[in-house]
């Protein structure tokens, strides 16, 4: 049996693409080059632990991939992953490895704090929280009095400046209608 301790979290299932059991999958790291002597990813269904086999995956941009599992090859199979975190088994990686990665993964995962900045709004405010139950993670910002809901795309973000904890976003217009913002 797979116990949570054994397990290292590399991402989530976003949504589906395409026909065949092909799913988007949002990762923490481009660690899928890196460890490519573990066969499988685990999934918690149901509060167990389930390793599927990879089937394939490539990249579509630095930390999104495209993924299928074997035997999953239809769109409904495929659809009761989306919005599982999976996981890497620890037995993949060396135990300095396994260290390092899990460090740099909650680091990566740790936005809040950060302020928002838009190209074309300038300052919206921290972030306090990060929605990831759903299919499209949200940052959750502070805007004065209210909460803004802003999806964290990759597309949407422009730079990401650790050392003044920012993130520059490119927001498309009417995505936030501040005055809505400020008349709750």
């Amino acid at each position: 049996m797979i116990n949570r301790e054994q397990l290292i979290e590399v991402g989530t299932i976003q949504k589906l693409h395409g026909l065949n059991g092909e799913m988007t999958a949002s990762v923490i790291d481009p660690v899928f080059d890196e460890v490519a002597n573990c066969p499988y990813l685990v999934c918690e269904i149901d509060g167990i632990f389930v390793p599927f086999f990879i089937k394939a995956y490539r990249f579509r941009t630095d930390t999104t991939i495209l993924l299928t599992f074997d035997g999953i090859d239809s769109q409904d199979k495929a659809s009761t992953f989306c919005g599982l975190k999976f996981y890497f088994d620890r037995k993949c990686f060396t135990p300095e490895e396994a260290d390092d990665y899990e460090a740099e993964a909650e680091e990566e995962e740790s936005y809040v704090g950060y302020t928002i900045v838009d190209t074309h709004l300038g300052e919206l405010g921290p972030i306090v929280a990060i929605d990831d139950q759903t299919v499209n993670v949200l940052f959750i910002v502070e805007y004065r009095d209210s909460e803004l809901m802003i999806p964290a795309a990759d597309d949407l973000v422009e730079a990401i400046d650790d050392e003044n904890r920012t993130i520059t976003m490119n927001l498309p217009q009417g995505l936030i209608n501040l005055d809505e913002a400020e008349s709750e």
